[in-house]
């Protein structure tokens, strides 16, 4: 009797471990439990979106992919993002951060590797002549 009940017990909670989760009040009925804070759901668009949890409630924001992610928050390489402006001997250089963009200045001879990387990038790109296209065609 006691290993009936126990069996049943047993089955029960495992199936109840194993079903998904509901979501909660302000989170769609369709959406997918991602962790404890975090519900992903796909809109008939097909774009994804993350309800998170917050102190104020549930908060919708766009699903982001890994690089976008990165690039956002400034993780990765560190001149992908960056642009220089030159102003004399003056270099203005800026960066996307998670709290918006980085902005400083340098002499041209103080720069470190990414900012001279960055320099030599925007000097190529300056220099690079038009496209052969653009170029007008005597007949």
């Amino acid at each position: 009797m006691i290993r009936t009940i126990l069996l049943s017990l047993v089955t029960v909670t495992l199936a109840v471990a194993q079903s998904d989760p509901k979501p909660p009040v302000g989170v769609p009925a369709n959406a997918k439990k991602i962790n404890d804070d975090t519900w992903r759901i796909v809109d008939e668009k097909g774009k994804a979106w993350h309800y998170q949890s917050s102190p104020f409630g549930w908060m919708k924001s766009p699903a982001l992919s890994v690089a976008e992610q990165q690039k956002r928050d400034g993780i990765g390489d560190p001149i992908e993002g960056m642009t220089v402006k030159e102003e004399g001997e003056i270099l203005r250089f800026s960066r996307p951060g998670p709290f918006g963009a980085y902005n400083w200045t340098k002499k041209k001879t103080n720069l470190d590797e990414a900012e001279q990387a960055v320099w030599s990038r925007a000097q190529k790109s300056a220099k690079s002549p038009a496209s052969p296209s653009a170029a007008p065609v005597k007949e």
